[in-house]
């Protein structure tokens, strides 16, 4: 579950990674330095991204409330089956969150 922010910040670093290597290959050093001093903006972009990410977790612990709700109040056993499916997913969606959370606060 990524918004479309987060995936266009991390294609766009992607892509300047690319040009590097492609530089690099060109042999052109001033170019490199250009695309260096774009990419040593990753702190910026970092805090950026885990913004994002809480938001992201954020949301999904409040789309969990709501289905426990829904879950405490149903008594229909087809219901309560798919509501338990989609908590699952949602747990599973917080988990690698959490993990993308942990991984850029460690590269401080």
């Amino acid at each position: 579950m990524f918004s479309p922010k987060n995936i266009n910040l991390l294609l766009w670093v992607d892509d300047y990674l690319d040009l590097y290597n492609y530089a690099r290959k060109l042999g052109d050093t001033e170019w490199q330095q250009q695309i260096l001093q774009t990419l040593n903006n990753k702190d910026e972009l970092r805090e950026t991204l885990q913004y994002n990410l809480w938001k992201m977790f954020d949301t999904i612990n409040g789309k969990m409330l709501e289905l426990y709700e829904q879950l405490r109040r149903s008594k229909d056993s087809n219901q309560i089956e798919t509501l338990r499916e989609q908590v699952w997913e949602l747990r599973n969606q917080r988990i690698v969150i959490s993990r993308r959370i942990k991984a850029i606060s460690i590269k401080r």
